[in-house]
């Protein structure tokens, strides 16, 4: 019987908000158990820093002219992931033997052949006295990848656990939304585009809230759909060999003018069009799309995008996992694959050009 692994995924999506944190036990192939899931938010100050950085960094060469900046932010930052992951240690009676640190994206230019993740696993290692696998799409984007998606391998791997038969889709809608398409031992993934990030952005310039609760202002508003037709014909969704995309590649310029209520209905509608076009585009043999990540509580978006596809849509919940968390258990298993030289992207996921492991490993026990 194959070695089996505790492993702590540590994940801060583009949402910006915090860190999910997951233990999975696993061989690497199977997933044997889902051990705990836990939420840490960022400190207000720390939350709003970032947040700046990241709005201000366009390119590597903005990231030199303010390197003092970004060195103090990612040493705050990796230290924060190392105590909470004390924390959850400490906490929780699990041997851990590694930990999947995917760090906080700043930039993603898998065009110009790299993406940065904030955060030092060398540090993370030695205050931890554990294994750290970071850097997980550096490998991919050196070998003609775009680096993302990667929790593809782990949705396939849960096909497995929950025993799906019938070829289907996960969706996670995050800042961006992103599918993987599963059939038998078939699978492939890509993003797809804005999930969460133009009604996140928007509405924090109106009304200085993070999020629009469970879609309540789109859900009062007015689509204007010729606005949203126009929008879609942007070729940036037309170019074929997009599969990854970064926050700031999405701008809600063509709702100037509306009304704040209507806008935030445009917009909501906007991103469920852009995943039901998709879908309906290239897997017409779907049976079912389960939906992960914080877009799956927006209440007006799955509305909207149940009304745009004649398909069952489920949350991963209803299978009695935690669709707040897949991504964080999807990088603790990577690591495990990673520590294991085992793949973790494919040509039918990131575009790379043969199947690859990836991640570095640091083990800095003194």
């Amino acid at each position: 019987m194959d070695k089996k692994y505790h492993s702590l995924g540590l994940m801060s999506g583009t949402s910006l908000d915090g860190i999910d944190a997951s233990i999975i036990e696993s061989d690497g192939d199977s997933i044997i158990n889902i051990r705990k899931n836990a939420y840490f938010s960022y400190p207000k100050k720390f939350k709003l820093d970032l947040k700046e950085l990241i709005e201000k960094t366009s390119s590597r060469e903005e990231i030199q002219k303010n390197l003092k900046k970004y060195n103090d932010i990612e040493r705050k930052l990796t230290l924060f992931h190392a105590e909470i992951s004390e924390s959850i240690i400490k906490k929780y009676d699990y041997n851990i033997d590694l930990i999947g640190f995917h760090g906080q994206t700043i930039i993603h230019k898998p065009s110009d052949k790299y993406s940065i993740q904030m955060g030092d696993g060398r540090l993370l290692s030695q205050i931890l006295k554990k294994k750290v696998i970071y850097q997980f799409r550096k490998n991919d984007i050196q070998n003609s990848g775009q680096g993302a998606p990667l929790a593809s391998i782990y949705h396939y791997a849960l096909t497995k656990k929950l025993k799906i038969k019938d070829p289907v889709i996960f969706l996670n809608i995050g800042g961006i939304s992103n599918i993987t398409y599963v059939d038998n031992d078939n699978f492939e993934s890509r993003d797809v585009g804005p999930g969460n990030v133009l009604m996140d952005k928007y509405i924090k310039k109106i009304k200085n809230n993070d999020y629009d609760h469970k879609g309540s202002y789109a859900s009062i508003g007015k689509i204007d759909y010729s606005i949203v037709n126009q929008a879609l014909d942007n070729d940036f969704f037309s170019k074929k060999n997009n599969v990854s995309f970064d926050i700031n590649d999405f701008d809600y310029y063509f709702i100037k003018g509306l009304e704040f209520e209507d806008a935030m209905a445009t917009l909501n509608f906007y991103s469920a069009k852009i995943i039901s076009d998709l879908i309906l585009e290239k897997y017409l043999n779907v049976k079912k799309i389960i939906l992960c990540g914080g877009g799956r509580k927006n209440k007006t978006l799955i509305k909207n995008l149940s009304s745009l596809i004649n398909l069952k849509i489920k949350k991963i919940d209803d299978y009695g996992l935690d669709g707040d968390f897949v991504e964080s258990q999807a990088f603790a298993y990577l690591s495990i694959r990673s520590l294991l030289k085992k793949n973790i992207s494919f040509p039918d996921t990131t575009k790379i050009y043969k199947p690859s492991t990836g991640g570095e490993l640091s083990n800095i026990s003194i």
